[in-house]
């Protein structure tokens, strides 16, 4: 798993909905929260970009090493203990920066499957054959520094929950030649029935490149919501454009019996046509939620596309440990 096993673990809250960007509180809480606005954003996009086509039978790759930030921990301690250089721990999670870092993150280890990691950390097998999901939302953005966003989504069709969901994002050039790759986690660590989650590999200084292809390597049924998992769910929500920020306002409470840890919100923004134009996630308070108890939260991003535009519609997601007693 993606997180320590004995303790560690998520429940994601979602709501859905639609709406025109509003200053008002939604009224009635749901389990996805949508705004609509005046106008659409376009993503820019590099000439020749194709989207790729939703994967029902992705390929495994060889058994990747996982490590479980421990608190205290910094990215240069976690590349020495595993014998690999800082710009190969970052280049491996695709985005990875120390103010991003978060206790019980699972990075990406790019060493041998042979390798052991160091006491505290922990190793995450692959699946033999990852659960059939659907890749959407694609899209390739330039950014000023020339740097190279793929962005899109996991949506999980079945019946079941989904935990360590796990993709590939290869850049091709323009006779289909793969040029560079890399490795992400979906955002929420437990993706609900009938839900999806965000991803983003950035490729900080990527050859020519005119597409890109996007593969599941992971992805596991779970039993969550209801025993590692606590059930956090957006009761109330409001969103503006600040500046360049699209921001969003809210409230979560958590619905389960139990303390909550880890408790983070997910927003996710999308184009008119449905492609993931950029997506945040922050910790909500210092990250413990009593059971029964309610947070606010404030959450902005700048999201990928004409400069000032606002989001066609958002989503927003909440999920939470178990808190250990």
């Amino acid at each position: 798993m993606r997180r320590s096993t004995y303790w560690m673990a998520i429940v994601v809250g979602v709501l859905t909905g639609c709406a025109r960007p509003t200053d008002t509180p939604t009224p009635t809480p749901g389990p996805l929260g949508v705004i609509l606005p005046t106008f659409t954003p376009r993503a820019t996009r590099l000439p020749g970009e194709r989207t790729p086509l939703p994967t029902f039978t992705p390929a495994p790759t060889p058994t990747p090493v996982v490590h479980i930030v421990q608190p205290g921990e910094t990215l240069i301690d976690i590349a020495q203990q595993y014998g690999i250089t800082l710009d190969a721990l970052q280049a491996a999670n695709g985005v990875l920066t120390p103010e991003t870092l978060q206790i019980g993150q699972q990075l990406i280890i790019p060493i041998g499957s042979g390798a052991q990691p160091a006491p505290g950390g922990g190793l995450l097998l692959p699946t033999p054959t990852p659960v059939p999901v659907t890749i959407q939302g694609t899209a390739l953005y330039e950014t000023p520094a020339g740097s190279v966003w793929v962005l899109g989504e996991v949506h999980n069709p079945g019946a079941a929950s989904l935990e360590n969901t796990q993709v590939r994002v290869a850049l091709l050039d323009a006779s289909g030649a793969e040029v560079a790759s890399g490795n992400a986690f979906t955002a929420l660590d437990v993706i609900p029935a009938n839900g999806a989650s965000p991803f983003g590999v950035l490729f900080v200084a990527p050859p020519a490149a005119v597409s890109f292809t996007v593969t599941v390597i992971r992805a596991e049924a779970s039993p969550e919501p209801g025993n590692r998992y606590m059930p956090i769910a957006i009761a109330s929500q409001e969103s503006a454009l600040a500046g360049l920020q699209f921001k969003v306002n809210g409230s979560l409470v958590n619905q389960g019996n139990f303390n909550a840890a880890g408790v983070s919100v997910v927003l996710t923004t999308y184009d008119a046509t449905g492609r993931v134009t950029g997506y945040r996630q922050i910790t909500v308070g210092d990250g413990t939620l009593a059971a029964g108890g309610a947070a606010e939260f404030t959450i902005d991003i700048v999201p990928n596309g004409p400069v000032g535009s606002i989001p066609d519609h958002y989503v927003l997601a909440a999920q939470g440990r178990t808190a250990q007693p």
